[in-house]
C-alpha cells in the first residue's frame, strides 16, 4: 500500500492510496463463483468539524475475476454542518453514497464493487446490507444535550446501482439475488440513537431502528 497526505492552510486534508489485494479463490457474486485479484486506488478529501465539514472519498477497483476483468468503483461523502452558537448545538449532516454492481451476469467481466475490508455495522447498527451495488441518501441531526449526552436521530434511504446485480451483506455475501426482479429501490431504515459518554474510558449507546423493505427484498 502506498499513502500520501496533503493539508491546506485551512485545515482540509486530502489522502491517496494505492493497493493490491488477492481475495482467493471462492469470491462470490451474483454473477457465479471465481478466483479474483483487485487492486484499488483511491482519493480522499476532508474537513474537520469548523461550522462546514465534509469527508469526501472515491476507489477505483480493476483486476480479474476468473477469466473476466474487474472495473469497479465507489464513491462516498458525508458533508454537515454545525450550529455552534444554537440550542444543542446541532450538526445537520447528509451522507451520500454508491458503489457500482455487475452489469450483466452472462458476461464474464464484473462490474461488481468488493470493500474489501469493510467495518461491521457500515450503514449503522443493524448492518442488513454491505456497501456492493447500492446507492443511499442518510440525512441525520446531532442534537448535543450536553458534553456527555448525544441524541442522533437519522433515516437511510437505499437503492440497487444496477438492477441487473443482486444484494450483498456486510461480508460481501449474496443475500438476495438480482435475477428475479428489476426493481432498484431496496427500502427505509429510520435509527434513532442516544450516546451518553459516561468517562473517557466508558461510553453507553442505545439505538432503535428498523428497517422497511420495499416488497422484493423482505428479509
Amino acid at each position: 500500500m502506498t499513502l500520501l497526505i496533503t493539508q491546506d492552510p485551512s485545515g482540509a486534508s486530502t489522502q491517496f492510496t494505492r493497493s493490491r489485494f488477492f481475495p482467493g479463490q471462492g469470491a462470490h457474486f451474483d454473477q457465479g463463483t471465481a478466483r479474483e485479484i483487485r487492486h484499488s486506488i483511491g482519493v480522499r478529501v476532508w474537513r474537520p468539524p469548523q461550522g462546514l465539514d465534509y469527508n469526501f472519498e472515491a476507489v477505483y477497483l480493476w483486476g480479474a475475476f476468473g477469466s473476466g476483468h474487474i472495473s469497479a468503483w465507489t464513491v462516498a461523502s458525508d458533508t454537515g454542518y454545525t450550529f455552534k452558537d444554537a440550542a444543542w448545538k446541532p450538526r445537520f449532516g447528509l451522507r451520500a453514497d454508491v458503489a457500482s454492481g455487475d452489469k450483466d451476469p452472462t458476461n464474464p467481466d464484473l462490474q461488481s464493487f468488493n470493500p474489501l475490508f469493510p467495518k461491521g455495522a457500515y450503514f449503522g447498527e443493524e448492518s442488513l446490507l454491505g456497501p456492493v451495488n447500492f446507492m443511499d441518501l442518510h440525512p441525520s441531526a446531532d442534537l448535543h444535550f450536553s458534553r456527555k449526552l448525544t441524541l442522533t436521530p437519522a433515516v437511510d434511504f437505499f437503492w440497487r446501482q444496477s438492477t441487473k446485480d443482486g444484494l450483498y451483506g456486510v461480508a460481501v455475501n449474496l443475500e438476495r439475488s438480482g435475477k428475479l426482479t428489476r426493481d432498484r429501490y431496496v427500502g427505509t431504515n429510520p435509527e434513532l440513537e442516544l450516546d451518553w459518554t459516561m468517562n473517557r474510558h466508558l461510553t453507553a449507546t442505545e439505538d432503535i431502528n428498523f428497517f422497511t423493505a420495499w416488497l422484493t427484498y423482505k428479509f
